[in-house]
This record gives C-alpha cells, sequence and structure tokens, in this order.
C-alpha cells in the first residue's frame, strides 16, 4: 500500500471539519505572497520595524546644496477647485443638521472621582479659612460619623414631639414623626450591616488572594472558541514578520530561507491558575499566571475535539546551492509544548492606554518541548532529541539565554506608553556639536618607538564608536578643527573623548580619554574653549580643547503645530518596493536593496539591508540626516539588484525635494512614487520632519524677503463673540492678533469683560508677496495662563493688491476692501460672530539691498570650516558600481491645470521660488532713505551676552504688544540670528524698546532688562552693520545685544489719532470758580473739584469751605492716550459731611484744538440739571508723547494714568530731538536752545510720580527755589497723604490701608464697598536716607474673621522726593494682586518728627499744608536769576 502523503492527509482532515486553516506555501513565493495566503487579515498588519541601530550616533550632515533635479515634482493642481470645495463647505448647515463631532466638556463640569473629591484643588490660599463651613472649623474629625446622626435623630425626634405636644397636636402628629424616625433608624441600621458585612468579606477574600490561587475558566472558554478566529490572524502576523528577517539574515552559504508550512493548531493557550496581590500601591497591579500551551494534550478535550484537532507544525525550507543548481530541504518542528509560571506587574497611568509599563519574570524555569527533524522531512525524518545529552545542551543553552532577560529576579520590561504612542523608539531629542580643535602636550610614543599619528574617537558611557576625526601624522600637538554631529536621545550621559593613536596594520593605541557630562548643557546650551586633561590609568597623557553645543528638538506646544524651520533632523523611512523591472535579471529574480543619495549622486549615506529572490521587497528601515537647508534639499533612491561577485545594475531610481516628500504625509496614498530608467516598479518611502532650535533655522537672514507693501487693517469692531469664560460668571477678554505663515505680525488691544468689543483700532501688516494670507484671529486674553482663541477670519492679500507697472511701487492697491466677515470656529463650519474691519493695501519703495549678509546657518559655516588636512581613519578609495553614468534629469512632471501666464511671474500654474520683487531696485542715501517718516524696520537679531537666558522682545512706539520676538536662548552667549520686521508710524517721533523676557512665549511676561531709544537713531546706528545695545535693569547685571536693522519706507497717509501728538501727558492747574450756586443754610457751600477721563476719576482738588468763588491753585498731570477721543471734564461738587456731595455742575474740556507745549487758560461754563451754575477757571498744557500702555490683569488703560506704570514707570519721552522737532511743528516760531527741557526721572517700575505745589506763574529759567540744603542723616518730618486706590481684585470689599515707613505703622479707616476707595488721611513719619522704603498693604475689612488682603506694594521715598531741603511728589504705585495706589509724599528736613501719634484728619490738616515750590517738569521757561521765595 502506498504511503499517503501527510500534507494531503492534513488537508483533507481540514476540508472535512473546517475549523482551522493549515498554512501551507510554495517555497519559491515571496513573502507579501505567502502572508495574503495566511488570511484576509494580513493587509491589515504591519511588518516589523527593523531596529534601527544604537541610541546615539553621529548624523549625516546635509548642507542643501545639491545640484540632482528631482524626477518626481509635487504641484497643487487642484488648488483652485479645492477652495471652491471648501467655500461650499463652510456654508452654514441646514436646520436639524446633526454633528459628528462631540462639542468640548465645559471646564466647570465636574467629571470622575479625582474632580468630585477635589483632591487636586489648589489649597485655599491665607485669609480664606473663614470661608470654610463652622463645623469645618470647631470640629475635629474624630467628631463626625454615623452616631453622630443617630445622636441628631433621637434630639430631633425629642424636640418634635415636645412642641406637637405643647401645641396641642393630637396622636396623629405623634405616630408621623414616630414613622419617619423608624423609617430612618431602619434604613441606617440596614446600611450599617450591609457595609459591615461587604467590608468583612472583602478582608477574607484578601487574605485567600494572597494564600491562593484561583481558577481562570471562564477564560479559557473564551480562549477556546476566540483561538480558532484568531489563530490565522496571529499566522499571517508572524509569516510577515519572520519571513523577512529570515531573507535578511541568509547565510553566504545558502541560497535562501523560507517557511513553505506554519500552524500553531487548533488547542488554544490556556491560563491554569491566577494568583492577586492586594496589597499593593493604587497604581499597580500585580499577578502570578501559571500559563501553558499543551496542544497534544487531550485530556481536556471531548472525543469529537480530538478527532478534529491538529497539531502545531512548522517547516521551514532551507535551498542550497547557487543559480539554477539548487536544492530544498525542508527541517520540521512539530508538537510544540510549553508551561511556566508568570509574574505579571503592570504600572496604571490616567492616559490612553491606562496601562503604562509591564514587567514580565518568570518565577521558575518554564518546561520547553518540541520535536525537531532537521533531515528527512515528516516521513523519515529523525528527532534530535533521541541523541544522547543534546536535548538537555539545548534547554539549558535556552535557559541560559532567557534567564537574564525574564527569569526572575530579572524582569522583561514593555513600556506601552511609548509603544503605542506613534513616536519612535529610538527618536531623538536634538543634536549634539562637538567641535574637536586641538590637544596639546601629548605623552606617549608608538608601540615599537616613533612619534603617534592622533585622532579623537567619541562615544556615549563608552559605548560603540559614533564618530572619530582624521589622524594627524606624526605630531604630539595635532590640530584637528573638525565638528562632529552627534544624535541623542538622553542628556543623562556622559560624552566620551577618546585619544587614539592610528596604526596600519595593527589595532589602534589608546593614548588616553577625558569625559564631559551632557547633564551641563541642560543650564547652558553652549561650552565654549573647553580643557580638559587625557587621563589614562589615573596620570595625564596631555590636554584636549573642545567646544560642545546642543541643538534641541524644537516640539509643538498643546493644541499648536510644530514651527517651521529650515534646519532640523530627517527621518527617513524607506518602507518597501513593488513591481520591480524583472527584465533587468537574467533569471527573472532580484535580490533588491535600496540606497538613499543626498547631495552627492554618486556617494550614498544609507543601504538597506539586500532581500534574496523578491520583486516585492519589505525594507522598513529607518535613517536619520541632518539637512542645513530644507528648501533645496533633494533625495534620491536608487533600487539596487545585488548579484554578489558581479557588477550590481541600477533596477531604477527616483529624486524628490524634502519639502515634497514631508508635504505628501499629509495625504493618504501620497508615498508610493514611479522608479525612473526602468519599465515599471515603484517604492514606498516617508519622512518626518523634526525642526532644530539653533541660530538661523527660523526666519534666517537667508530665508528673508523684503515686504511688498503693508495691509492697513482698521480692526472697528466684532460682535457676539464666543464667551469662554461663562463658566466663572464673566465674559472674554477679546483682541484680534494677525498672523502671516503663523508668525503673530500684529495685535490691537484688549477689551476688558466684553462680548461686543469695539476696537477702532489701526494696524499695519507687511506683507511680502501676493499669495500670502492674512489670518485675524480674536483671542481671549488671559493673564496668568495662555490665551484661548475665539474664532478665525482668512483674508487673502490677492484680494487687496496687484502687479503694476511703476519701478518704485511694483505693485499697487486695487481698494479699500470694507466687510463684516463671520468668525470661523476652530477646523469646523461652525461660525459663533461678526468681525467688522477695513482692509486696504499699501505698496512699499522696492529698494535696493533690502538683505542682510549670510554665512549660513550654524550647520552650514560648520561645513565650511571643516579641515582638509588629515586623513581618514581606515578609508579607502573604493568607487560605487552603481552610480549613474549620466546625469539624473526630469522624468515625471504631473500636468498643471492652467497653461496661462499671470501677473507676477506664475506661469503653466506653478510659482516661481524667488520672492515677488523687481529686478533692480531704487537706490536711496541714508539721509534720503531717513526723510521718509512711515515704513518697516526690518531687525536682524545676530547675537546676545545675557545675564540669564531669555527671549529678545522688540517693541515699537506704545510698546503694547511685542513686534517681533525671538526664541528663548539656550546659552548665556546666545546665537540668534533670526529676522523679524514691524511698522514705525512716524520715524522722528517713534521709540524702539529692545526687552529680555525670562518667560516662554504666551506665560506672564518677566522682563528682567530692557533698552528704549529713538527709532532715528536707532536706525542709523544699525543701518550699516551690526551695533551693540546694551540692556539694563536696576541692580541686575546689564545683558548686551547685537541687532542689524533696514529700513522700507511705504507711503502712509497717517490720521489724526494715529500721530504722536495725539497723545501725551496732559498738564491741568484748576485756577479758580465764580458764581457757584449756594445749597448750604447759610447762602454758601463747600465746592471741590473732580476730574474724569474716558469715565475715570483721575483728580480730586482739597475743598473749600463757605464760598461760591473758592480758589485752588492746585494742578495735577494725566496721560491722554488719544485727545481726539478724549472724554474729559471736571464737575463741581458741594461737600457734605454726611450722605454723599451734591453736583454744582460740569463742564466739557475739548483736548483736540490745544496747542502743544503752550499752556491755555480757559474759562468753562458750568451746566447742571437747573441750568446754568457759575464757571470755572483752567490751564491746559498738553506734551506730546508716547505712552506705555499696559496688559496688566487683562486691562488696558482701565484707569487713565495706570497705563504707564507697567514699563518704566515715567512716561517715555520722546527725546530732545523729537521735541525739538515737534515744537516745530506745532510752534509757530522754533527755538533751538532746548536747556528748558526737564531730564525724564529714572523710577524704578510700577511707580510714577510728578511734583506738586508749583507756583502759579511759570518763570523764565531753571533755577533753583531754594538754596540747596545739605543731606544730612538728621531724621525729618515726612507727611503720608493716603489719597485713594482703583482696580482693586475684589469690587465687594471694605478696604483699609495699612502703611509702615521705618518702624512706624498706621492704619486708615475702612471705606464702604467699593473697588476704589478714598480715604484722604495724613500721617506723619519720621524719615531719613536710613528708611528708603514705604511700605504699603490694602485689606478687606472683615466684622467676623481674618482680613484679606487686597494687594501690596511698595514705594521708593527718595526716587520721588529729595531727602534734603523741603519737597513733595504725588506717587502713584502698582500693587501686587492687582490694582493701582496713590500717596501724596511730603518732607521737610529742618522740621523735627512728630512724637506721638501720625495720623490727622483732612480737615484739621487744612490750614497746616507744607509751602513746596519747586521747578516743574513740564515748564517751558525757568527763573529769573537771582531770584528767592520763603518756604513759609
Amino acid at each position: 500500500m502506498a504511503t499517503a502523503d501527510p500534507q494531503q492527509e492534513v488537508d483533507a482532515l481540514m476540508q472535512s471539519n473546517g475549523r482551522v486553516a493549515v498554512h501551507s506555501f510554495d517555497p519559491e513565493a515571496k513573502p507579501s505572497e505567502k502572508g495574503a495566503a495566511a488570511g484576509k487579515a494580513r493587509d491589515q498588519l504591519k511588518s516589523v520595524k527593523a531596529d534601527s541601530g544604537p541610541a546615539a550616533r553621529e548624523l549625516t550632515f546635509e548642507t542643501g546644496k545639491s545640484n540632482v533635479v528631482p524626477t518626481i515634482t509635487v504641484d497643487d493642481i487642484d488648488a483652485a477647485k479645492l477652495d471652491e470645495v471648501q467655500e461650499e463647505h463652510d456654508t452654514p448647515q441646514p436646520p436639524g443638521a446633526i454633528e459628528t463631532a462631540a462639542g468640548a466638556i465645559p471646564d466647570w463640569y465636574k467629571v470622575g472621582w479625582r474632580q468630585a473629591a477635589g483632591i487636586d484643588d489648589a489649597p485655599l490660599a491665607e485669609g480664606d479659612a473663614q470661608d470654610k463651613g463652622v463645623l469645618d472649623m470647631f470640629l475635629s474629625e474624630q467628631l463626625y460619623g454615623a452616631w453622630y446622626h443617630n445622636a441628631a435623630l433621637i434630639v430631633v425626634a425629642v424636640f418634635a414631639t415636645h412642641f406637637l405636644t405643647r401645641f396641642h397636636f393630637g396622636w396623629g402628629w405623634l405616630f408621623i414623626v414616630l414613622a419617619f424616625c423608624n423609617t430612618y433608624y431602619s434604613t441606617s441600621m440596614e446600611r450599617v450591616r450591609r457595609r459591615a458585612r461587604d467590608d468583612i468579606q472583602r478582608e477574607l477574600v484578601k487574605s485567600r488572594l494572597l494564600s491562593e490561587h484561583e481558577s481562570a475558566d471562564w477564560i479559557n472558554n473564551f480562549l477556546d472558541r476566540f483561538w480558532l478566529i484568531y489563530e490565522p490572524v496571529l499566522s499571517a502576523t508572524i509569516i510577515s514578520s519572520v519571513d523577512q528577517i529570515l531573507s535578511t539574515n541568509t547565510p553566504a552559504f545558502l541560497d535562501s530561507l523560507r517557511l513553505s508550512q506554519f500552524t500553531l493548531g487548533t488547542k488554544a493557550p490556556r491560563i491554569d491558575k491566577v494568583r492577586t496581590f492586594p496589597k499593593t500601591p493604587d497604581d499597580v497591579v500585580m499577578m502570578d499566571w501559571g500559563i501553558s500551551f499543551t496542544p497534544n494534550d487531550v485530556s481536556d478535550l471531548t472525543p469529537r475535539q480530538a478527532a478534529n484537532k491538529v497539531n502545531p507544525k512548522i517547516v521551514l525550507s532551507v535551498r542550497l546551492g547557487k543559480g539554477l543548481a539548487t536544492a530544498t530541504m525542508p527541517i520540521l518542528v512539530e508538537d510544540i509544548t510549553f508551561s511556566g509560571l508568570m509574574r505579571i506587574r503592570m504600572k496604571l497611568m490616567s492616559n490612553f492606554p491606562h496601562v503604562q509599563v509591564v514587567d514580565i519574570t518568570f518565577l521558575e524555569k518554564p518546561v520547553i518541548d518540541y520535536v525537531l527533524k532537521p533531515v528527512g522531512g515528516e516521513t523519515f525524518g529523525f528527532d534530535i532529541a533521541n541523541i544522547p545529552g543534546l536535548s538537555s545542551f539545548i534547554r539549558e543553552m535556552t535557559h541560559a539565554t532567557l534567564a537574564p532577560v525574564m527569569y526572575d529576579p530579572n524582569v522583561f520590561t514593555l513600556n506601552l506608553e511609548q509603544l503605542l504612542s506613534g513616536a519612535p523608539l529610538d527618536t531623538a531629542i536634538g543634536v549634539l556639536q562637538v567641535t574637536i580643535n586641538s590637544a596639546r602636550g601629548i605623552r606617549g610614543t608608538k608601540i615599537g618607538g616613533g612619534t603617534p599619528d592622533p585622532y579623537i574617537s567619541l562615544s556615549l558611557n563608552n559605548r560603540e564608536e559614533l564618530a572619530k576625526t582624521k589622524y594627524k601624522s606624526n605630531t604630539y600637538n595635532p590640530s584637528w578643527m573638525e565638528t562632529k554631529f552627534l544624535l541623542v536621545n538622553s542628556l543623562n550621559e556622559s560624552l566620551i573623548l577618546n585619544l587614539l593613536d592610528y596604526n596600519d596594520h595593527r589595532k589602534d593605541f589608546l593614548m588616553g580619554s577625558t569625559s564631559f557630562e551632557l547633564a551641563q548643557l541642560q543650564e547652558d546650551a553652549t561650552h565654549e574653549g573647553v580643557e580638559s586633561p587625557l587621563l589614562k590609568d589615573g596620570k595625564e597623557k596631555g590636554v584636549l580643547r573642545y567646544d560642545v553645543s546642543y541643538f534641541p528638538v524644537i516640539k509643538a506646544e498643546e493644541g499648536q503645530e510644530v514651527v517651521e524651520t529650515n534646519v532640523g533632523i530627517v527621518r527617513l523611512m524607506v518602507h518597501q518596493a513593488k513591481e520591480l523591472d524583472q527584465s533587468k535579471s537574467i533569471s527573472g529574480d532580484l535580490n533588491p536593496l535600496a540606497r538613499v543619495y543626498l547631495a552627492d549622486p554618486k556617494d550614498a549615506v544609507f543601504s538597506t539591508p539586500r532581500f534574496k529572490h523578491t520583486n516585492a521587497p519589505v525594507w522598513e528601515q529607518p535613517y536619520e540626516f541632518l539637512c542645513a537647508d530644507k528648501a533645496s534639499s533633494v533625495i534620491t533612491v536608487k533600487v539596487i539588484d545585488d548579484r554578489d561577485f558581479l557588477k550590481d545594475p541600477v533596477v531604477g531610481y527616483m529624486s524628490i525635494k524634502l519639502v515634497d516628500l514631508l508635504e505628501s504625509k499629509n495625504e493618504a496614498g501620497r508615498d508610493w512614487f514611479p522608479l525612473s530608467n526602468c519599465k515599471s516598479g515603484k517604492i514606498r518611502i516617508s519622512a518626518d520632519w523634526k525642526p532644530l532650535d539653533m541660530a538661523g533655522s527660523l526666519h534666517g537672514a537667508d530665508q528673508y524677503s523684503p515686504p511688498i507693501g503693508v495691509v492697513r487693517l482698521h480692526l472697528d469692531k466684532a460682535t457676539d463673540v464666543k464667551n469662554v469664560e461663562a463658566a466663572l460668571g464673566g465674559k472674554s477678554d477679546p483682541y484680534v492678533r494677525v498672523q502671516v505663515g503663523d508668525v503673530t505680525k500684529g495685535r490691537t488691544e484688549v477689551v476688558n469683560n466684553n462680548l461686543n468689543p469695539v476696537w477702532d483700532q489701526i494696524i499695519y501688516i507687511p506683507v511680502h508677496n501676493l499669495k500670502e494670507t492674512l489670518l485675524l484671529e480674536c483671542m481671549d486674553y488671559q493673564h496668568l495662563t495662555k490665551d484661548r482663541s475665539l474664532g478665525t477670519v482668512e483674508l487673502r492679500v490677492s484680494e487687496l493688491a496687484r502687479a503694476g507697472s511703476d519701478r518704485m511701487y511694483p505693485f499697487e492697491s486695487t481698494g479699500k476692501k470694507t466687510v463684516a466677515d463671520p468668525i470661523r470656529l476652530g477646523k469646523a463650519n461652525t461660525y459663533k460672530g461678526q468681525l467688522h474691519y477695513t482692509a486696504e493695501f499699501v505698496p512699499t519703495l522696492a529698494l535696493e539691498g533690502v538683505k542682510f549678509d549670510s554665512e549660513g546657518n550654524e550647520l552650514q559655516r560648520a561645513a565650511q570650516a571643516e579641515d582638509l588636512d588629515g586623513k581618514e581613519v581606515g578609508s579607502s578609495s573604493s568607487s560605487s558600481s552603481s552610480s549613474l553614468a549620466e546625469p539624473i534629469v526630469p522624468t515625471i512632471v504631473e500636468p498643471q491645470h492652467s497653461a496661462k501666464t499671470e501677473p507676477n511671474g506664475i506661469e503653466n500654474g506653478v510659482a516661481e521660488d524667488k520672492p515677488e520683487e523687481p529686478v533692480g531696485g531704487v537706490k536711496l542715501s541714508e539721509d534720503e532713505l531717513l526723510t521718509h517718516q512711515s515704513g518697516v524696520i526690518v531687525f536682524n537679531v545676530v547675537s546676545g551676552k545675557l545675564a540669564k537666558k531669555g527671549r529678545l522682545e522688540i517693541l515699537l512706539d506704545d510698546g503694547y504688544w511685542p513686534c517681533f520676538t525671538t526664541l528663548k536662548a539656550r546659552s548665556n552667549n546666545a546665537q540668534w540670528e533670526t529676522v523679524g520686521e514691524g511698522f514705525i508710524k512716524e520715524l522722528d517721533f517713534g521709540r524702539v524698546w529692545l526687552r529680555l523676557n525670562e518667560a516662554e512665549d504666551g506665560e506672564k511676561d518677566d522682563i528682567i532688562a530692557e533698552w528704549k531709544g529713538d527709532s532715528k537713531a536707532f536706525l542709523k546706528s544699525t543701518l550699516n552693520g551690526p551695533h551693540e545695545f546694551t540692556l539694563q535693569d536696576g541692580e541686575r547685571p546689564s545683558s548686551t545685544v547685537m541687532i542689524e536693522a533696514r529700513y522700507v519706507p511705504a507711503p502712509v497717509q497717517l490720521e489724526a489719532r494715529e500721530s504722536v501728538n495725539n497723545q501725551g501727558i496732559l498738564r491741568v492747574d484748576l485756577l479758580d470758580a465764580t458764581g457757584l450756586r449756594a445749597v448750604d443754610r447759610g447762602g454758601k457751600s463747600d465746592p471741590f473739584g473732580s476730574f474724569s477721563l474716558n469715565g475715570q476719576k483721575v483728580f480730586k482738588s482739597q475743598t473749600k469751605k463757605k464760598t461760591l468763588t473758592p480758589v485752588w491753585n492746585e494742578n495735577f498731570t494725566v496721560q491722554v492716550p488719544s485727545r481726539v477721543a478724549a472724554d474729559f471734564f471736571v464737575e463741581i461738587y458741594d461737600w457734605d459731611r454726611v450722605g454723599t456731595a451734591d453736583s454744582l455742575g460740569t463742564a466739557q474740556i475739548d483736548l483736540a484744538d490745544l496747542e502743544p507745549f503752550e499752556a491755555t487758560e480757559r474759562t468753562l461754563e458750568l451746566q447742571s440739571s437747573k441750568g446754568p451754575s457759575g464757571s470755572v477757571r483752567v490751564r491746559l498744557m498738553f506734551l506730546p508723547e508716547i505712552i506705555a500702555k499696559s496688559r496688566k490683569n487683562t486691562s488696558t488703560f482701565s484707569g487713565a494714568g495706570r497705563a504707564m506704570t507697567q514699563i518704566g514707570g515715567m512716561p517715555i519721552h520722546a527725546g530732545k530731538g523729537v521735541i525739538h522737532g515737534v515744537t516745530g511743528v506745532f510752534k509757530k516760531g522754533h527755538k533751538d536752545d532746548e536747556s528748558h527741557l526737564m531730564p525724564a526721572v529714572d523710577v524704578p517700575a510700577g511707580q510714577a510720580s510728578h511734583p506738586i505745589g508749583q507756583p502759579d506763574a511759570l518763570h523764565a529759567d531753571g533755577s533753583s527755589l531754594h538754596e540747596t540744603v545739605a543731606s544730612s542723616s538728621e531724621p525729618g518730618t515726612l507727611r503720608v497723604t493716603v489719597l485713594d486706590a482703583k482696580d482693586l481684585s475684589s469690587g465687594d470689599s471694605k478696604p483699609y490701608a495699612t502703611i509702615r515707613v521705618g518702624d512706624k505703622e498706621y492704619k486708615t479707616k475702612p471705606t464702604h464697598k467699593t473697588a476704589t476707595p478714598e480715604w484722604n488721611e495724613t500721617f506723619n513719619f519720621a524719615a531719613s536716607e536710613f528708611t528708603p522704603k514705604l511700605y504699603v498693604w490694602i485689606h478687606d475689612h472683615k466684622t467676623l474673621g481674618k482680613d484679606k488682603l487686597l494687594g501690596e506694594g511698595e514705594i521708593d521715598i527718595w526716587r520721588h522726593i529729595k531727602p534734603e531741603g523741603v519737597s513733595g511728589a504725588e506717587v502713584s504705585a502698582e500693587l501686587q494682586g492687582g490694582g493701582l495706589f496713590r500717596v501724596r509724599l511730603e518732607f521737610d528736613a529742618n522740621v523735627s518728627p512728630v512724637n506721638g501719634h501720625g495720623g490727622s484728619t483732612p480737615k484739621a490738616e487744612a490750614g497746616r499744608s507744607l509751602s513746596i515750590s519747586s521747578p516743574s517738569r513740564f515748564s517751558l521757561r525757568g527763573r529769573r536769576p537771582g531770584t528767592t521765595e520763603s518756604d513759609e
């Protein structure tokens, strides 16, 4: 009887039972064909990625200067169609349409037990304890519990029955009360018993879990059914993985290794027992699992299952020979069994996949058994286990291999969080640049005598070599000057630099080594001029000089996209190829591999493994290299047929621009590219870009193109914007920012707590070509956290401008565009609110030479500085036979949608890469250039030497928002090389601010140094080359920055409200009043004056008793942000001892027609509800100045005069030259004498002041009013009048002030509930130079409980007044916690301090005011020489 084929018997058996498939394959089949045969689910599986190598290695350097022409070009041929489709999709949905995306969960929802319990809430602030309940404050935790409620029930029942009986209620009411008490008691006892029963049972289970194992029959029953479904998919996964590995690692003496048959059988693995450990931390789960895979054990199978059982079987076909003379030998593995006791420990986390780390270890050696038949196959095969000693030897070798990995106490760790994050396991965090300069005084000789040939080898923690320099022949003092770039995954390692002696015919000799701790780079990313001793066996062998710099990968912040840079790390993934051209192989079988080429098309930088006998290889090989210029880099991939000893032909090749390859990843199916120079074939590659924080990488000088014009945006208002603060009972604080290419170019001011904000503000945005799009994004300002988006509106430059024929202005405006666009929320097609704005294009002058000299970024400079001397270590001259003989030319160009030639050099629908600027340009001298008042200032921030690491911010004019910000410096020796822009309205009057901000972008500002100067002087110093500026801030060390600038004029016609003349300082003298209305019984009034600007009270005068013709002669100054829009008026009140003051009349004061720098006296008619009410006489003088604006506490101009106090504390004077120019513009006469201008006092940030008590007349010279009194350490009398405060953090409070000078402290009386309290209380202190500060605290008065601190601050006394003679000033100071505090300081050094209590009421002090007289800093004329005045 003929022996039946075992395979045919198995196939027949499977056809009869139909339960599981046995995977049989043709030994000649490709891996992809085997995977397809394994099951339909194979297409959904991914191949196992090959190991990408060590954790750190030297990076290939791509300079970007490639002459290769891409064979594949990617064009957006459907851009117009996509825009049309997008517009169609943006239309509002019909009523009833169901949104597919779930809405965001509001912040005020309590989701999950952690929020409900409040364990993550911040602790209560000091002073908030009184807000707790009475029980929390007076009862300890021991007094809480069920007995407390039961006792309360007894008390309630007793009192209830007592009162029911006392008021003669019937028995029915008593039964009702008893029924309620009985129900509560029975329910309470039932709950107590149930909870006690659960607690006891839980404790018993815990003790049983520790000592006993549980069965897992329920999961085994599930596995029995699930295994029959999952086994084909699992087999397909193994086939797709293992067959590729076998093909790659085939020994040279074998032709191929292939799996020809594979099945894991019909019996599923089992979990025999489970033991759980309950006494672990809350986020740790630990169990012991007894597992087994015994497919030959039929004791637990039914007879039917045993009859249909299929055992595991694997057949490996080994093909011997070469070419056509080959033979196949099968190797059979069957009857596989496995059992063991495994401990699994899982670390849990809150984020997906909720299991962070899994630790696996075998508590005992597992039992492994199998039948291996290396020869003879299934019929004549011989089991090698029958050979004496061989089976035990293999078993011991297996245990010896696995023991260090996963036998107790060793554990095998799976980081599921990292595996499922989508990021590669070997992802880099940055690049290390090591420049090896030289070594001096090397001690040692060659083995056998002679001078050494030294070179440096680099490694991390003495692992494998990452890079090495060239060797220098016959020297003890070598100089290399070589730069190496290393990819690093962690800064918790050491850089090892080994000095070796190169030898031709023997191993290189180690002469010494040194190390550098990479952790130092976290504090300072640049270490230059490092000198380290070279040590060997504890002895010094010389000194090594080198530089180390670290360039971190820029990571995207949450909810934002990655910053676009021109320098970064490219992770290229060569996935697979298919349909390769078989005509280039004699046998029709290819052994393909892929090689990657960058700048040099003949020198491959990377090669994949070779796969034998396949036309569809799957490589899945990653390769990373450093790219210095993303825009010009071209990647070439060649598929080569490896023919061992014969010449390897190129099957096909492709080349593509890096930017096109990166863009193709955003669309599905765009990663397959056709091969050129062949009949058929495709290759699948992809790339990831990781930007680097490197000088010149972000907006570098070589990437800059000059603007073609500016867009004048008049942002009027918004209506019905999204409210993101509804949960807190407030409203959004909206402003609009304008972005071009993800770079913020301009912002409006913040409107506080308003869903219908009116900005009425004009901003100017530089644009560089007609294809740019302006993104107008409405934002909600947050003082401490990041601002939130309220929606966006897009504006295309092409809608506002077009190409013209004028050589000076090559682009022209198409007219104004006034629209009210809907505000789009996020990326969805939903809208909320409208933005009303007007846009107009203003062309800029086409100047010649609007660029900066650039030597490339740091990478390109490092490549240019490469040392050409020296010899490569182990180098060999070999040429690649697979390089192309002919030059690479484009072979595939996708068709475009149009063949028309459009304006601005756009032909065939493809725009040229060069910037849109005319050939040549207008030449202007420096003097001619600076006559243009409006234009774009282009800043090139080169470098800086910083006291502390921070971001450099550049602000123009009012300093409300930075017009340009660099990245935060990585080192105190910063290298930025970043270009930015800002629009200046009036060059003669403009200001430039340089600020060093230590805070991250989007966080609360932390200004550590600043510089301020005139814009014209700034340009004069920077137009011809970089200029160094020194930034200072009080006592901190100074910082210096190097900046170069260019200026591009723009013919902008400014409105009156945009001019510097529209803002400044207004001095008001309240002189007197006549004809006031009498309201007191005696026919008199007690008048005082109050001035308000834009709805905020700015000044209150003294009260004059019992008069209708008061004479005040008081003055004050106030900052006016806009004269044109100012709502300024004076109101006269009658003071009343009881109740509120009565209004005697108001008068509006028009500021628009004031002549700057001239005192104007006006008589204002007072109007009241009863008609004319007399007149008041004032003197006004306006000084044009740029007003610094503040965004503090989400309030812009919350009070007139407050906006000054954040930066510098004083108004920003335009400078002598600027005021000189303004005087010439606004005055009839022109004088060159500028001696009348008082210098600005340098006051610390957060404080502003002006002198008080000036005489009525303005004198002609600046001589002192008093004889100088020598300063003395003897104390004088300081009289402090606490005036008022505003913008306190709480409006529902009764504030009082506490002030302290030296060791004396006084308190004011608390006011009624208000956020703008007025005290007008005076206190006397002893003060001298030894008491430099006045401290103030504002508290909320509480009748019960501790008073709450609303704000605190300090005032530098002698910065505002002089410690000699008699002087005084009115000082405003910012409070920490929010608010502005105002006091009047009056000091007399000749009056002895008052003993006793220093407090006094305003009434008592009415006739005791110090006579203080000093020249005004706003005076245009001084005193006549020789005049004196008495202090009395």
